[in-house]
């Protein structure tokens, strides 16, 4: 199932693998294909194809039919009490029909008098004629209070070209990666998707500290992606408690336990709880000082660990091979090193958190074998900046600037001090 639905919604809406449409979990609509030779069930076909455009809630599922593809795009509205829009275009050279499995939808004009004829569907299902690189759409209400949708209220709705744009743009007030590993960059997007979809109602259980890694790391995010931090900061308080109590009781830390005390601060400090994210600060040192900690990124985590994470996880892992900040607060970029795949390979980050007062960015552009280092860091100044992994001489507390490091080390660096 892919999601589908609009920022803090309370419903959940959803398409399957060949595009039949739930909303919170309970079908609503199936559609079904009549072209040139034969009618199309989706849920059979074995042309199917389906993608997130851009890696949006925006689905596309494609069927072949005879001269091109049969499309169709859904996505969630805000409109009408919330609505989910199903559009079907005809990206063939010939004509054909579409068929949905109810007729108590919204739809842009009257079904085919004739109805549908030759595959068995139930009762009130109802057929369109759809023209060559022509669009269908129709409309699902999510309160169904019997509340009727014009021809022109639905030709009004947002396109799925505005509704990209609109999580694209939802999704820019946060960090910003382009990398030779692509597939980081598609899944900061889709798990930011999943977590602007769904409400921050959760609580953390007494003495859970997984519970509390990720409550804090979903509540950061939040305010990342621009929500209020005042209305997280009980909550994060007591998560943060929670992890250092169990810290010290293992005396161990582990990198996602660095990570939320750090998302944690920056909580606090956004949401001018200074006090409380000094406290914290003073905290994690004496811990860090008893149980010798190193400044650990799991960068030894393999794909397949990767994505036994939860959602935040995964952001939280990513960001992490990118920019982290020392227990000394120095602010290390790339602490994995570079790997070896990405030699010679241009890239750059934009708005990491790389301390509880920062936001840096910053790029790598290569010159033969040796990479060149920019950057820029907005907050306080004073912050010191290196790159341990890649040339263990530079370090900086320049604001903004560019150095050209000594070379390429060697990828994978776990951890270090």
């Amino acid at each position: 199932m892919r999601a589908v639905g609009v920022r803090g919604g309370a419903w959940a809406g959803a398409v399957n693998a060949w595009g039949d449409v739930f909303v919170d979990g309970q079908e609503r609509l199936r559609w079904f294909v009549a072209a040139d030779d034969r009618w199309y069930r989706p849920s059979r076909e074995t042309t199917v194809r389906q993608r997130e455009i851009s890696g949006v809630p925006v689905i596309e599922t494609r069927i072949k039919v005879p001269g091109g593809d049969a499309v169709q795009r859904v996505y969630g509205v805000a409109n009408f009490g919330g609505a989910i829009v199903v559009e079907i275009y005809n990206d063939s050279s010939l004509p054909f029909a579409v068929a949905f499995d109810r007729g108590d939808i919204a739809t842009m004009r009257e079904p085919s008098p004739t109805g549908v004829q030759g595959i068995d569907l139930p009762a009130g299902s109802v057929v369109f004629p759809v023209g060559h690189h022509a669009t269908m759409r129709a409309a699902i209400l999510i309160n169904e209070s019997g509340r009727k949708i014009s021809a022109q209220e639905l030709e009004s709705l947002p396109s799925f070209e505005q509704v990209e744009r609109g999580w694209l743009a939802a999704l820019r007030v946060s960090s910003r990666i382009d990398l030779p590993e692509a597939s980081w960059a598609t899944m900061l997007t889709t798990q930011r998707c999943k977590l602007l979809l769904g409400t921050a109602n959760s609580r953390l259980p007494a003495g859970e500290t997984e519970d509390a890694v990720d409550l804090i790391l979903d509540r950061a995010e939040r305010v990342k992606l621009g929500d209020k931090p005042g209305e997280w900061i009980d909550e994060v308080a007591t998560a943060t408690e929670s992890i250092i109590r169990r810290c010290a009781k293992n005396e161990t830390v582990q990198w996602f336990e660095q990570r939320a005390i750090l998302s944690a601060s920056m909580v606090l400090y956004r949401a001018g709880e200074t006090r409380g994210q000094q406290d914290v600060a003073q905290a994690w040192s004496r811990l860090l000082g008893a149980v010798g900690g190193q400044l650990n990124v799991g960068a030894d985590i393999t794909r397949d660990g990767l994505a036994d994470f939860s959602g935040v996880r995964q952001i939280a892992w990513i960001e992490s091979q990118l920019v982290a900040q020392r227990h000394d607060y120095v602010i290390e970029i790339c602490p994995r090193g570079i790997d070896a795949a990405w030699l010679g390979a241009n890239f750059e980050c934009h708005k990491l958190v790389a301390s509880p007062e920062h936001l840096i960015s910053f790029a790598v552009r290569w010159h033969g074998e040796k990479p060149a280092l920019l950057w820029e860091i907005d907050g306080p100044i004073g912050a010191r900046v290196a790159a341990s992994a890649v040339d263990v001489a530079f370090s900086g507390t320049e604001m903004r600037g560019e150095t050209l490091l000594t070379g390429f080390a060697a990828p994978q660096t776990a951890a270090m001090k």
